[in-house]
């Protein structure tokens, strides 16, 4: 909960929900409940540290083998096994929100996250645990309140590998770094040019009656006035034009025409109806007038733009169902949908979208050159909620190895480069336009080819532990 309480305080931010047709006092009791409801949800979660501690904790602790190099080890070890489940088991418990990773703590420490891109982001999270569980091991050991007893060159040997963990994690970010600026030269990497516009909708504007064609004008005006000659793509957030856009209807037709007219592709949030679902989409417009087929958000927001649990909740709290935004409840997306334009494949994520790193990698894989994310963060307006939403696509990029392009509407937008850095930024509640060169990678990162290999290390030690617990409890009652 001491965890959790702070990284969730944006909740409060989102008060007083108004365009959603609650009452202020209804809303009161929403955001305080989430506020302090998703903490205690991920403390159920989280016990699985503590009682996994009590169960395995003791396996290998015998008296003849307390003196063992591998027992100083153990406990680290199984404490960082058992963070990285609880860290799986938060990305799926209740449709999943992995919001605070602990990897996500160190997505300014561009050194020590390349790792990323071999093991993803358990194995940046597994170091961090080991790291501290191992130095509260020696500051015990040191006060003679540890349970097990270690000779105290043992007990420097664990602080010293701590060391070396720490520095060859971060030299091998260093010369990944170092090699990336050598070989992201514009004679060796097909470059672009992207725009983003960040037109400052909020959402108590997004839905009124006339918003549709505000928006329109506002981010055909932004696009045109700050383009020029060699941009390629502009790049519109989600939901930018909050309506559902037909192929062969006047409002596709109209973004068409503007994109021929600017010599360039329009990429926009907004709804995409297939005749049999809706969904909430990222729509790419090109001179040509062809239809190129959206990518449809795949993890939508629950109490947003689904219900979960809805026939329980709307009989306990029957104001809740007045918290989606929208006449129907969307469908979520089933592929990564690339978007192929000028023969550079685009790969997109739409808000909540961007915490799942599976859903990125998906992307990569299925041939995204570079990412394009569309959010809508004008619920939180200038809380912490925006900043660690953006540094959630900076793990993205250093994942996959890709660029990628941020479109938010009313903050943060981005470009951020395949090794995490962040070459420009808007400000939160501000109307911006961005423009930044990025490359087209086609390379594949250990992670995108081979997935989350420390998580299936972690269980594979845990079922080890299981095992060795096993056979204890049957040599005992022998």
């Amino acid at each position: 909960m001491s965890f959790y309480l702070p990284v969730y305080i944006w909740f409060l931010w989102m008060y007083p929900m108004e365009q959603t047709g609650v009452t202020p006092l209804q809303s009161l009791f929403i955001v305080i409940a989430a506020w302090v409801g998703f903490p205690v949800l991920q403390t159920f979660v989280m016990l699985i540290l503590p009682l996994g501690l009590k169960l395995f904790g003791r396996v290998w602790v015998r008296e003849k083998i307390n003196t063992t190099v591998f027992n100083i080890f153990y406990l680290p070890i199984l404490t960082a096994c058992l963070y990285v489940i609880v860290e799986w088991a938060q990305s799926w418990f209740l449709s999943g929100l992995t919001w605070a990773k602990l990897s996500l703590t160190q997505y300014t420490n561009l050194f020590f996250i390349q790792s990323l891109s071999l093991f993803g982001t358990y194995f940046v999270s597994f170091i961090i645990i080991f790291i501290n569980s191992a130095i509260a091991l020696y500051i015990l050991n040191k006060l003679n309140k540890s349970e097990l007893i270690i000779p105290v060159s043992k007990n420097n040997l664990l602080i010293l590998c701590v060391i070396l963990l720490y520095f060859a994690n971060s030299y091998f970010g260093y010369f990944r770094i170092e090699y990336y600026d050598y070989i992201d030269k514009p004679s060796e990497t097909q470059k672009i040019n992207a725009q983003i516009v960040q037109g400052n909708v909020s959402s108590y504007e997004k839905w009124a009656d006339d918003a549709i064609t505000v928006s329109l004008n506002k981010y055909k005006s932004l696009s045109e006035k700050y383009k020029d000659e060699n941009t390629n793509i502009t790049v519109w957030p989600e939901t930018a034009i909050p309506t559902n856009i037909d192929y062969g209807s006047s409002l596709y037709s109209n973004i068409c025409e503007f994109a021929e007219k600017n010599n360039l592709t329009v990429f926009t949030g907004a709804f995409y109806d297939s005749g049999d679902s809706e969904y909430n989409a990222i729509m790419a417009f090109d001179k040509n007038y062809d239809f190129i087929q959206p990518y449809c958000k795949r993890h939508l927001v629950p109490f947003g733009e689904y219900l979960p649990m809805e026939n329980v909740l709307k009989s306990i709290f029957p104001f809740v169902a007045n918290i989606s935004l929208f006449d129907s409840l969307l469908t979520p997306g089933e592929n990564s949908n690339i978007m192929s334009v000028n023969g550079i494949n685009y790969g997109g994520l739409v808000c909540f979208d961007s915490i799942f790193p599976e859903l990125a990698r998906k992307s990569v894989n299925d041939g995204a050159d570079i990412l394009i994310i569309t959010t809508n963060d004008s619920w939180f307006r200038d809380s912490p909620a925006v900043y660690q939403h953006n540094a959630q696509a900076v793990l993205r990029a250093v994942e996959n190895n890709r660029y990628v392009v941020r479109s938010a509407n009313t903050g943060i937008s981005s470009f951020i480069s395949p090794t995490g850095d962040i070459i420009k930024q808007s400000d939160a509640l501000q109307t911006e336009v961005l423009s930044a060169e990025v490359g087209v990678v086609k390379d594949k990162t250990v992670y995108t080819v081979f997935g989350d290999f420390m998580l299936y290390l972690a269980w594979i030690f845990i079922v080890i532990c299981i095992i060795w617990l096993i056979r204890i409890r049957i040599n005992k009652k022998i």
